[in-house]
């Protein structure tokens, strides 16, 4: 899978995803009988790539897919030339691809996002194709200068199915050095011809195993080949910043502006705050690649005039600002996702995103977070290794930040099995404002048919309503609670005795967290490690005939990955469940297979807790005596 730069900064970042788990490891349907690159590459990193590619299909289901094939490219920077493609079919005939089924089109936005950009796709369309076929393309882009100017890299990885041939050619300016990380690949010896170094890389076949649930990026852990002429990521940082700083520029108008936002503010963090909430509720995030723009930012005048603008805007304008109260801040190039770990070889290709640090503060801010409240990250933010483009110098975003959830549960059950509810979820740091802003857009229909589907989910016919609590932005930052209440017709199955789920919470709580590490039965692959930190608290109230047979044993368990605790208490009639859970990993958020077979005993633990159930005794009523008057 080719790694394209794609405008590459932020609009990548859109795309970020938690690896899924897949039924196979390959994709059987296609095979690749022939990928063949060959870069060559000028002195001031301009380059021409000749680009060969065969595949047969195997199966119908790959017809739709690869009847198709596309070359992305910058119509400002490059040119794609097709010179030539064919179906051929299992007797020999070719049917070429006329000029007319060559199709030039504008890429789509990413994930919906507002774009303005000069990606293009050139769309080769195969006529007449079956299984049995095989399609074959020859291109040739020509990059006709670099993002970089004096520098060159690449980054490919296999593709998820059969493959036959893959190889990777780099043909160098003699001192142009090309360093490389290359697991899974096989490096030939480099040739000299003419002043200039070829350099050969072939894939070498090998299981290719399925992404397991909640896998970490897979460019982490697997096969890749990387190649770059830079010596450091300090020294890519320095080549942004060169190209960033400029935009930066303070003017009068953004001084004044900067003022006007942080006035009645002393202190330099809430100085810090309020800029960064200015500029995530005033600009638009709306991605401008034309040109170099996927590296090269606007300037922060032109951002604060249109209100709108990619990361990289983002992060200029919020440079200026800040520099205009007297706080220093430097953009911070990350991967915003879920690779945790740099290549040894340094790449621009592995960042798609810049936030705002403030070295004085130790205080990274991402103002396109949208609805993260100031001071907070996305969590795909944490735990990178960033570049600090002012010094070159590597930063660390950190590791956890608070994300706490508190939820209060009361049932009153009634002789019939019918109850009435009220659940409360308390929400503090980084989530608050996220759930308080989903809440915004609700309507009350949406209202009253969440709480009806969520009791259908536990097969309870039933209704309520939402309470919402404090939207203003006033109340950001400090917790956001919301009820849901009403009452269900088939809550228990009454008389009887009758085993009743021992839940703590109506609505998304420790239990899921739990259960969700149970999607794997073994791991192989390193995978984000579970971070919580839930306290709930439930009463369940009886019929006054009623009477609790058993309940649950309390549970406690202390260990280097989870605190967990559940009590069962009866008061006054009432059951009272007291549950809580703290879990996460020291220092990382990335768990280990080794730390996943640790884990077992303590999961299996908790997870027969979370499906444990209490005894609810409730007598028939009795029938009148014969011959009663």
């Amino acid at each position: 899978m080719k790694l394209k730069l794609l405008a590459l900064l932020c609009a990548a970042a859109l795309l970020s995803q938690p690896a899924l788990a897949a039924d196979d490891g390959i994709d059987t349907s296609v095979t690749t009988l022939k990928n063949q690159q060959t870069f060559v590459v000028q002195r001031d990193g301009s380059y021409v790539q000749d680009f060969e590619e065969l595949v047969q299909i195997n199966e119908q289901r790959a017809v739709e897919h690869q009847a198709q094939r596309r070359f992305h490219f910058n119509r400002t920077l490059e040119d794609v030339e097709v010179i030539e493609a064919y179906t051929e079919k299992p007797d020999g005939r070719r049917i070429p691809v006329l000029p007319e089924q060559i199709k030039l089109q504008n890429e789509p936005a990413y994930n919906g996002a507002a774009m303005f950009q000069d990606m293009q796709v050139k769309s080769v369309i195969y006529a007449d194709v079956a299984v049995g076929d095989k399609l074959y393309s020859k291109t040739r882009k020509t990059r006709r200068s670099a993002y970089f100017p004096g520098q060159f890299s690449d980054i490919t990885y296999p593709l998820f199915r059969r493959t036959e041939q893959l190889t990777l050619i780099y043909d160098m300016p003699a001192g142009m050095t090309l360093k490389a990380d290359d697991p899974g690949f096989k490096a030939s010896a480099p040739q000299q011809h003419d002043g200039r170094t070829v350099y050969r890389w072939d894939y070498v076949q090998a299981p290719t195993p399925r992404i397991e649930a909640g896998s970490i990026a897979y460019a982490d852990y697997g096969r890749h080949l990387i190649v770059s002429t830079f010596n450091s990521y300090g020294e890519i940082g320095l080549a942004y910043d060169r190209t960033a700083a400029p935009a930066a520029a303070v003017t009068a108008r953004i001084a004044a502006k900067a003022r006007e936002v942080v006035k009645g503010l002393s202190d330099p963090r809430a100085q810090a705050m309020a800029i960064d909430n200015w500029v995530r509720k005033n600009v638009r995030y709306v991605a401008v690649y034309i040109g170099n723009g996927g590296l090269e930012p606007h300037s922060a005048e032109s951002i604060l005039d249109n209100r709108y603008g990619d990361c990289k805007d983002h992060v200029v304008l919020m440079e200026a600002m800040l520099r205009a109260v007297g706080i220093d801040s430097t953009p911070a190039l990350i991967n915003l996702g879920w690779s945790f770990k740099l290549a040894p070889v340094a790449q621009l290709g592995q960042f798609n995103h810049v936030i705002t640090y403030i070295p004085k503060l130790d205080l990274y801010l991402d103002s396109t977070a949208e609805s993260i409240a100031a001071g907070y990250l996305p969590g795909d933010d944490l735990d990178k290794q960033v570049i600090l483009t002012r010094s070159g110098q590597m930063g660390h975003t950190p590791v956890t930040q608070l994300i706490k959830i508190k939820n209060h549960y009361t049932v009153k059950i009634a002789a019939d099995g019918s109850a009435t509810f009220n659940f409360t979820r308390d929400q503090l740091g980084a989530w608050e404002e996220a759930v308080r802003n989903e809440h915004r857009n609700w309507g009350k229909a949406d209202q009253v048919r969440f709480v009806e589907e969520l009791l259908k989910s536990a097969t309870i016919k039933g209704r309520g309503e939402v309470v919402l609590g404090d939207l203003s932005d006033a109340a950001s930052g400090k917790g956001y609670r919301f009820s849901l209440k009403g009452s269900g017709d088939n809550w228990v199955y009454l008389p009887g005795p009758v085993g009743v789920p021992a839940y703590s919470s109506l609505y998304v709580g420790l239990a899921q967290q739990v259960l969700g590490l149970t999607n794997e039965a073994t791991r192989t692959q390193p995978y984000l490690c579970p971070e919580n930190d839930y306290e709930e608290d439930a009463s369940y109230e009886f019929p006054a005939n009623a009477t609790l047979l058993a309940v649950p044993p309390d549970v406690h368990l202390a260990s280097p990955y989870f605190q967990y605790s559940a009590e069962f208490r009866q008061v006054d009639g009432k059951l009272l469940i007291k549950r809580a859970l703290k879990s996460g990993k020291d220092g990382t958020r990335v768990c280990t297979p080794e730390d996943y077979l640790a884990m077992q005993a303590d999961i299996k633990k908790m997870v027969r807790d979370l499906r444990s159930q209490f005894i609810l005794q409730v007598p028939e009523a009795a029938s009148p005596a014969v011959g009663a008057n």
